[in-house]
Parts: C-alpha cells; structure tokens; sequence
C-alpha cells in the first residue's frame, strides 16, 4: 500500500464520524429517546475510556521488566496525561460558572469532540507506526475497526445536543466533526514518521481524562429522569456496541 493511499484511508476512518453526528439533525425526538441515544453514547465513551487506558497501562508494564526506567516514566506520564486531561476541563468549566455562563449543551458537545478527538490522534499513532514498521495488514485493519468507532463516536459527541432538543446547523457539525475525526488523519501522518512510547502513552492518558470529565457531565444530565431502567440499559447497550467494533478491529 502506499502512503497517499495510506492517508486516504485514514481520513476517511476519520471522516466517518459524521456518520453519528449527522444524527443532531434529527426531528421528533421525545425527551426518553433523547436521554436514551445520550446514556448510548455514553456506554461508548465508558468503553473508550477503559480501552485506551488499559492499552496505555499495557504499553507501560511491557516496558517495566524490560527498562525499569522507562516502564517508570511511563507510568508517570499516564499519571500526569490522565490528571491533566481531567482536571484541565474543570477548571474549564469552574471559569465559565464563575463568569456567570453556563455550560451549554453546545460547549458539552465541543468538549466531547475534544476528547474523542484526543484519542483518535492515538488510534491514528498506532495505524501510522504498524505502516512504519511495515505491518500493512494490521494498518488496514486499524483503519476499518477505527472507522467503525468514529461512526458511533458521533452519537457521543451530539448526545447532549440531541437530549436537549437542539439542531445544529451543518456549519457547526462540521466544525465537530474536524474536531473530533480529524486527528485520526493527523495522527496518522505523524506517526509514519516516527515511533514514540512516550508521545502515544501521554496521548492516550490524556484522551482518558478528558473521556472521564465529559462521561461525569452526561450522567449528570440524566440524573433527575423519570425512567432510569430503560436509561442505564443504553449505557450497556452503548458499552456493547464499542466493544463489538473493537472485536471486528482485532479480527
């Protein structure tokens, strides 16, 4: 394969998360259905979250027995990623509430599509390394399983927008869109050119903070709704449907 074609495909792995956002879109939505489809696209963010943390922990304990050091710095990254990618939105949020201005479900939408876009920066790392390495199978098969993520990750990031009952203008999809599908390309290109441990686990620790932040803010939106059994079962369900695009990745 070469690399245009390589890039090629990794934009569109990237630009299938239009796919899920174009839901925002969307008429007719009752207020069960709109906190239904928000608590499944947060099933898929806790799917995120616990998968790219395992993979940054994973990437860190294969290194302890081999250069304690290093294994150590690792751990110490993903530390500090996971610290600041949370804790950096708070403080985010605490200078809007302090500033009188509430956290719309807009502004929730551009946060999720921050973190989301974080961790597709990761996915593209590793489809631009396995290239590097010359695993073009594996490469491929990124691409494909990623793809699949991305269009369910749009529902995660116009949850809040949708359960509100807001539409948004193409123009703003869009904007979400290159937010949050755009590093897969750009990850991709950066990590055909060289291989970092380091730059990969502090992304994804990173991802994983923000990830935590943003799956605290969507519960709290549903917190006060009348059918919570139908509810937290989109969570399972969401939490399913990343983990059975992840297992079509591994295949």
């Amino acid at each position: 394969m070469s690399f245009p074609s390589l890039l090629l495909l990794a934009f569109i792995a990237g630009a299938t998360i239009i796919i899920g956002l174009a839901v925002g879109r969307l008429k007719h939505f009752n207020p069960t259905a709109r906190s239904a489809l928000t608590m499944l696209a947060t099933g898929i963010l806790v799917f995120l979250l616990v998968d790219i943390l395992s993979s940054a922990m994973g990437q860190a304990t294969s290194s302890l027995p081999k250069n304690a050091p290093e294994g150590a710095a690792l751990v110490a990254l993903i530390v500090v990623g996971f610290l600041f990618g949370f804790v950096s939105l708070v403080m985010f949020e605490n200078r809007w509430i302090k500033s009188q201005q509430a956290v719309t479900s807009e502004r929730l939408s551009l946060m999720i599509a921050l973190g989301i876009g974080l961790h597709n920066l990761s996915e593209g790392l590793a489809i631009g390394q396995s290239y590097l390495q010359g695993e073009i199978g594996l490469s491929v098969t990124l691409i494909v399983g990623f793809a699949l993520h991305n269009a369910t990750e749009g529902f995660g990031i116009v949850g809040p927008m949708v359960r509100q009952g807001v539409r948004p203008s193409w123009g703003s999809l869009l904007l979400l869109a290159v937010v949050g599908g755009g590093p897969t390309f750009v990850g991709t290109l950066l990590g055909s050119l060289w291989t970092s441990a380091f730059l990969s686990v502090f992304v994804l620790a990173l991802a994983g903070g923000a990830l935590l932040y943003v799956i605290k803010e969507l519960f709290a939106h549903v917190r006060k709704d009348a059918n919570q059994v139908a509810i937290m079962a989109s969570v399972v369900l969401g939490f399913a449907l990343g983990w059975g695009t992840d297992l079509i990745a591994s295949l």
